[in-house]
This record gives structure tokens, C-alpha cells and sequence, in this order.
């Protein structure tokens, strides 16, 4: 973010309330993007909104199914000297419903998740407002289970943590991300749905939108698998059965 500024952008944090569209269904583009309540004029828009990417389903007329996983996670900290650089991944301690995932950092961190109770959240809560942006909390109890849990195995960290945190994760049902141009518009995007590996696919995904918003293509990376709308509903071929307007059986 700093680099962009530099660069001569412009930071703004708000909340992304719709958009304006203008032109026929053939050639849709985003003229400006409404950010409470005030019009911001755009050449091109970028939905990057993780989980609540699935309100742009009423902005796109696409469906964007979505599964928002809140999971707590929790961060151990001993600055008087390193961790050692080995990361653990645990069984299940039914002692306390964990299987802790501790990964150490170079800080003198301790991170762990894999706390386990974590809650899911379909489209239609998070589109109708349930756990927005900056209210997504910890759970206590999975606090103290992972924390008793550690606490077993450390001697030189466990008690009380540093830090106690919660993340909604973007989870589309074919666990998939969403990459690419969106169906019908000239010049909206979509890049959210990484699950857990968004810092993990953050360079190669900032690079292929990167590309496909100012080259008109990504070079890096085929992103047809990712496309935004596979959920649509195909226009069957010419002829077949029908229940109604469902095509049933056999297409031909």
C-alpha cells in the first residue's frame, strides 16, 4: 500500500455500498462505485473483498456462492530470544477439541491456529450484514482450549497470549478462487475466494489481475478455471426435455 501511494494513489476506507453501471447488456462497464453514500467515479473496478465478495452477486446479476469460515487464532510471543524455525501440525487433542497448527516467526512470534470451532457463515448472512468487516471477534472458548492445549506442550511459552484474533476465510464450494474479468462487463474484476492461502497467492493473483486489468490479458497464469461467473446457469444447446423451463435429461 505504501508503494502505491508513493506512486501517486489514493487510500480511501469506507464501506462499498453498489455500484453505477452504464451502457447496453452488451458492452456493461462500471462508471462509479458508491462508498457510504458518496459516488466515486472509476475507469475500472476491482472486487477484492475476500468473504463479502458475495454482495457483488446482486451487483453483477451473477451468482456468488461463498462460504465465510470464522476461525480464532491466537499469537505467543518471547522477544528475549528466537524460536526455533520449526512449524508443528498436531493431532486431534480431545482434551480440548483442538489440533493446533504452530508456526514460529522470525519476530519471536508464535502463531497458532487449528483451534477448532470455527463457524460458518453462507452468502446470504454475510450479504445481509452478519459479522461485517472490523466485527469479526475471537471466540473465548477456543481461546483458553488452545491456549490449555499449548501450555502442554511448551514450557517456555503458553499462559496468557499476546495476541487473540479472529479471521473470516473466503471459501467458494469448489474452492477455487474467483480470477478474472466479470461476464458482461468491460472493465469489472474480481479476485477474492482464496481461502486460507491468500497471503500464500497474494503475488502471483496481485500479478495476474495486475496484468488482465492494464495488458487486457494475464501472462502468468491461465485464469479461465477462476472465472468469476462458472456458477451461472448455461444456456442449454438446441433441443431436448424440459420440465417447464428446467431442461431435464437428455441435451441435444
Amino acid at each position: 500500500v505504501e508503494a502505491a501511494l508513493s506512486a501517486g494513489a489514493s487510500l480511501r476506507i469506507g464501506a462499498v455500498e453498489g455500484i453505477e453501471k452504464s451502457g447496453g447488456d452488451a458492452s456493461m462497464s462500471v462508471s462509479a462505485v458508491v462508498i457510504d453514500g458518496e459516488r466515486v467515479a472509476c475507469r475500472a473496478f476491482a472486487c477484492t473483498m475476500g468473504p463479502w465478495a458475495a454482495l457483488a452477486q446482486d451487483w453483477f446479476d451473477i451468482p456468488v456462492p461463498m462460504t465465510g469460515i470464522k476461525s480464532t487464532s491466537i499469537v505467543f510471543k518471547d522477544a528475549s530470544r528466537e524460536v526455533e524455525p520449526f512449524a508443528l501440525f498436531c493431532g486431534e487433542d480431545s482434551r480440548f477439541g483442538t489440533h493446533l497448527e504452530v508456526y514460529p516467526r522470525n519476530s519471536g512470534e508464535v502463531y497458532l491456529c487449528g483451534i477448532g470451532g470455527s463457524e460458518y457463515v453462507d452468502a446470504d448472512e454475510l450479504r445481509a450484514g452478519k459479522y461485517p468487516p472490523g466485527q469479526v471477534h475471537a471466540d473465548p472458548a477456543r481461546v483458553k482450549a488452545a491456549t490449555d492445549s499449548f501450555s502442554t506442550m511448551s514450557r517456555r511459552l503458553g499462559g496468557t497470549p499476546d495476541t487473540v484474533q479472529a479471521c473470516m476465510r473466503p471459501c467458494p464450494p469448489d474452492a477455487l478462487p474467483y480470477m478474472g474479468r466479470v461476464r458482461g462487463f468491460t472493465n469489472a474484476y474480481m479476485s477474492a475466494g482464496h481461502n486460507c492461502w491468500g497471503i500464500l497467492w497474494a503475488p502471483v493473483s496481485g500479478k495476474a489481475m495486475s496484468e488482465l486489468i492494464l495488458d487486457g490479458e494475464a501472462s502468468c497464469v491461465d485464469l479461465r478455471p477462476f472465472d468469476p461467473a462458472r456458477f451461472a446457469k448455461k444456456k442449454s444447446g438446441g433441443r431436448g426435455r424440459k420440465r417447464g423451463e428446467e431442461s431435464v435429461g437428455e441435451q441435444w
